[in-house]
């Protein structure tokens, strides 16, 4: 039996992987420092499936402290401040919560020979790179569309990757500085758009899901940019656990680092999936159209998953199939309307305050 541990267990990956993993048979620590909003709603599904919790934050050596008792064999790092939106107001954050705690895990990695297997995103890559490499971009009824999906090949550099993508950029390539210097294995994935039930989403990040709640919860919606027309590749977090499991079972020395996501058969923009939450909730919210897009958003992502389907014989399966994947999440929200009526309004008084 393979021992786990997953920091930032207890969001909305960590957990859905915790849970998968323990009923593949791994011994799953997941720690987590509980800090967004919804994640302490997945500690009562850790314990049904048997997973060991920790209270850790990222950013403290001493909570990292039970790794040397445990000893795993591989660690998940999906610990992160994961909103490319709220930086700017604080840049410190998004480097002392993605970048700097990576360092504890690193240097045990080091001295132990332990596996890693980190979160990265798109956002390590500027926009004006993505965009030169995606473009000529088409102009169409319901999205934009770009002719070439983003390989690994993508150059990193450019200051126009928001800050979060600046921070995220940096532990990427860190990781593969140790695990190349050092001989320990690691896995770099960029993930593009991740979503499955389980996700609180925001409007920010977690995208989808937050799209299927405010339908259900009639909250007001924001195409910000680009008319709503702005499209990504979006990935089951079912198929996310397959391949990780994958991974886990086919480490080898040094890094590797694989751009994942839905590939060119599961896209969707903003505008597409109004229409499906429409069609599946049957109900419609306000949705306002700002002219301006934030600073660094692409107008068009969509990832080359070529490598890392080769690597792994892996491929997205229907359940990254954006109709299909809204019906799981709403069915969801629908199973936990009273949670989410309670937890949004909490969570926009904390942002409002934050602000």
């Amino acid at each position: 039996m393979q021992r786990i541990v997953i920091a930032g267990g207890a969001g909305f990956v960590g957990a859905t992987l915790a849970v998968y993993l323990a009923a593949q048979g791994y011994e799953v620590v997941a720690a987590d420092n509980l800090r967004r909003r919804g994640s302490e709603f997945n500690l009562p599904r850790l314990a049904a499936a048997g997973v060991r919790f920790e209270h850790a934050d990222a950013r403290c050596s001493e909570d990292w402290r039970f790794l040397r008792e445990f000893d795993p064999e591989v660690i998940l790092d999906c610990a992160a401040q994961p909103s490319a939106v709220d930086g700017y107001s604080n840049p410190a954050a998004d480097f002392t919560n993605n970048t700097l705690p990576l360092i504890h895990l690193l240097e045990h990695c080091r001295t132990s020979g332990c596996g890693l297997v980190l979160w990265s995103t798109n956002k390590v890559f500027s926009k004006a790179a993505v965009d030169a490499w995606a473009g000529p971009f088409t102009r169409r009824e319901s999205r934009i569309e770009g002719a070439n999906p983003i390989d690994e090949a993508c150059h990193l550099d450019g200051g126009d990757r928001s800050l979060y993508g600046a921070s995220k950029v940096m532990a990427d390539l860190m990781v593969q500085e140790w695990s190349d210097a050092f001989g320990f294995p690691a896995v770099v994935n960029r993930f593009s758009c991740l979503a499955g039930p389980w996700q609180w989403g925001k409007a920010e990040q977690g995208w989808v899901a937050w799209w299927v709640i405010a339908h259900r919860l009639g909250m007001p919606l924001q195409y910000i940019g680009y008319e709503g027309r702005q499209v990504r590749d979006v990935l089951s977090i079912d198929d996310l656990c397959t391949l990780v499991n994958v991974q886990i079972m086919n480490m080898k020395s040094g890094s590797e680092v694989f751009n994942v996501g839905g590939g060119s058969e599961f896209t969707m923009s903003l505008r597409e999936c109004t229409v499906i939450c429409q069609g599946i909730t049957g109900q419609r919210v306000p949705v306002e159209t700002v002219e301006q897009p934030r600073r660094a958003d692409f107008v068009w992502y969509v990832s080359d998953i070529d490598k890392v389907s080769t690597r792994y014989s892996w491929q997205p399966t229907e359940a990254s199939n954006p109709g299909k994947l809204i019906e799981r999440i709403d069915a969801w929200v629908c199973d936990h309307l009273d949670k989410l009526r309670m937890l949004y309004p909490k969570m926009q008084a904390q942002e409002e305050a934050a602000g």
